[in-house]
């Protein structure tokens, strides 16, 4: 009889096995969250990332200027290739000569500017750059101090703007120029700013100058004044 009850709750037992299948673990249900991404997420992102590479890119460009004016260099005499160049000048003139740098101001019947000549020998210096990189880097900082003697004047008055950089084994030159149109409504003011280096046997010359006018023409005078500044610089 006890046999009989034992075989009953067996067959019991095998019933509910076979009806509930193979017995596994408790199923775990896992949330999952989902950030949305937006075109303006993205946009942030992208913006962000851009300006921490142009304040990158300004702090090394800011460490080289300390390190380059910090360096053994010295000033050569200019006055030689102004005189040259000046010859035959539209505008009144007037040359100072100061800490190694020409200073030459610019006078016209309706406008104004200034130019600045130097020559620095670079062979004492050690600056751990190459040619291109002081080149660029050091035109672009001049070009933007010059610039910046045009008053009232920004990038967005620019209407157009040229920069260039190229080097030949153991030389090389750097040009940069912006030509400007400004109007309020009752006057036009026409402005020209260009910056041009040459590096050659351990020798960076740099001419830059900015003029503006409410005369056109004296822009181009001085645009052609600089044109003959480039052709007197040896290269």
């Amino acid at each position: 009889m006890k046999a009989k009850v034992m075989t009953a709750i067996l067959a019991v037992f095998m019933l509910t096995m076979t009806a509930c299948g193979t017995i596994s673990p408790p199923i775990q249900t896992v949330e999952t969250t989902t950030i949305p991404i937006t075109a303006e997420s993205l946009d942030s992102a992208v913006s962000s990332e851009v300006e921490s590479t142009v304040n990158n890119e300004q702090v090394k460009s800011d460490t080289f200027i300390a390190e380059f004016f910090d360096s053994n260099i010295s000033f050569e005499d200019t006055s030689e290739l102004v005189t040259e160049s000046m010859k035959g000048c539209a505008f009144e003139n007037e040359t100072d000569n100061f800490n190694g740098v020409n200073k030459v101001t610019l006078k016209g019947k309706n406008g104004g500017g200034m130019l600045n000549v130097m020559c620095i020998d670079l062979s004492q210096s050690q600056l751990d750059y190459d040619m291109e990189y002081i080149l660029e880097n050091f035109g672009d900082y001049y070009f933007g101090q010059t610039s910046a003697q045009m008053s009232g004047i920004t990038e967005d008055d620019f209407v157009s703007s040229y920069r260039m950089t190229s080097s030949v084994v153991s030389k090389g030159k750097y040009q940069r120029y912006g030509s400007v149109q400004k109007s309020d409504g009752m006057a036009t003011q026409f402005g020209y700013t260009e910056t041009y280096a040459v590096l050659s046997e351990n020798k960076l010359t740099v001419v830059s100058g900015a003029f503006l006018s409410s005369d056109m023409m004296e822009r181009q005078s001085f645009s052609q004044l600089m044109a003959k500044f480039a052709e007197n610089v040896k290269y």
